[in-house]
Formats: C-alpha cells, structure tokens, sequence
C-alpha cells in the first residue's frame, strides 16, 4: 500500500474497521485499474467518489458524509 492509500486507509479506519477499509480501498481501486501500490494523485477524485458510495451503501449517510470532509484534506 503506497503512502496515499495509507492515508485513505487511516481515514476510512476513524469510522470503520481495518478489515473493511482495507477491502473497500482495495476494491475500489481495482474498479479505476489500479491497486494500492499504484494509485496516484491523479487518480484521488475518482477513486473517493467510489469509496464514498461504498461508505454511503454500507454505512450510512452520516458516515459518508464525515469520511468525506476527512478527505477534504488530502486532496
């Protein structure tokens, strides 16, 4: 997992489990054809969107909504 999957990874664990963010970044990233070693920068917009939803479905609004103003300050 390269340094800015970390960093997503820390975010999404404040709200939910290892376990779980570790599936969703993963996921995800393979969604946009990338891994977590491989994400860039460039690819941060498209790839929270994804998370995001994945939060959204499995989580809740509420906790959505407090992963993306976490992620705010990443990007």
């Amino acid at each position: 997992m390269n340094t800015l999957c970390h960093q997503i990874h820390e975010i999404l664990r404040s709200e939910l489990s290892d376990t779980t963010a570790g599936i969703i970044i993963e996921q995800n990233s393979r969604a946009i054809g990338k891994d977590s070693d491989t994400v860039t920068v460039e690819d941060t917009k498209n790839l929270i969107r994804r998370i995001l939803l994945s939060v959204f479905l499995f989580g809740g609004m509420e906790k959505a909504k407090r992963i993306k103003d976490k992620f705010d300050g990443i990007k």
